[in-house]
């Protein structure tokens, strides 16, 4: 392995790698699955596979997705350092216990593997698993609009809407998200977001859609969100220059 290969897996382990799978030469380090949901109170394990040729230490820390979560409490996760021979497997579990606040909770539960006897290159692999827990209770769907403006990128026109989840359920705004621009009473274009965009409980997100349309000047702009039939649609003015 070169010295520069070796330079930038040392770097990179500090991002996630949002794969379930990660490998630098002979260290590989497995853990499935990618992606975990539980019901609370109950538990959930993870495997761990030391794929490489080597001897790996394993460190377990996680940090919260949206809203805070406590680090002591109704969440645990153990164990919280391995070693792992070459070809082992271990089980990790995720229990989430009673006392969390009711809607959902995000974490992204970081898996760091590293040789257990360095032989003085230093390589570190991190793997990035998201579990979203489902706590019991009142649930709130509650998208709050916070702004709109117009941009240009590149030469091309975008406007940007900056959104917040006041509620504890996590919300999927594809499809649910448009905004209208009218002059003079007469629509002149409809934007909805047609990507895949999830918004945490307590979270908050801009969101850019481009737009291609002519018209210039200042126009009203209509931002609305709809949830679903049982939800109040949520809907701002703006006077919006572009």
């Amino acid at each position: 392995m070169s010295l520069a290969f070796a330079a930038a897996v040392a770097i990179a382990a500090t991002t996630p790698v949002s794969a379930d799978t990660v490998s630098a030469g002979s260290v590989a380090l497995t853990v499935s699955p990618a992606r975990a949901v539980l019901l609370a109170p109950s538990s959930r394990t993870l495997q761990l596979s030391n794929l490489g040729s080597e001897r790996m230490a394993v460190d377990v820390a996680w940090r919260s997705l949206g809203r805070s979560i406590p680090s002591k409490g109704w969440l645990s996760i153990a164990p919280r350092r391995l070693v792992l021979r070459s070809g082992a497997r271990a089980l990790l579990t995720v229990r989430a216990g009673a006392g969390a606040s009711p809607g959902d909770h995000h974490l992204l539960v970081l898996v760091t593997g590293r040789p257990s006897e360095p032989n003085g290159i230093a390589v570190r692999l991190r793997v990035g698993v998201r579990v979203r827990i489902r706590a019991p209770g009142r649930l709130v769907r509650k998208i709050a609009v916070a702004g709109l403006r117009a941009r240009r990128f590149n030469g091309k026109h975008a406007l940007l809407v900056a959104v917040a989840n006041r509620g504890n359920v996590t919300e999927q705004l594809r499809g649910r998200l448009t905004v209208t621009l009218v002059d003079h009473d007469r629509v002149i274009s409809r934007l909805r977001l047609g990507r895949s965009r999830e918004l945490y409980p307590g979270a908050r997100a801009v969101v850019v859609l481009p737009y291609a349309g002519r018209a210039r000047g200042v126009v009203t702009a209509v931002v609305g969100i709809r949830l679903g039939a049982r939800v109040p649609p949520v809907e701002r003015r703006y006077r919006l220059l572009l």
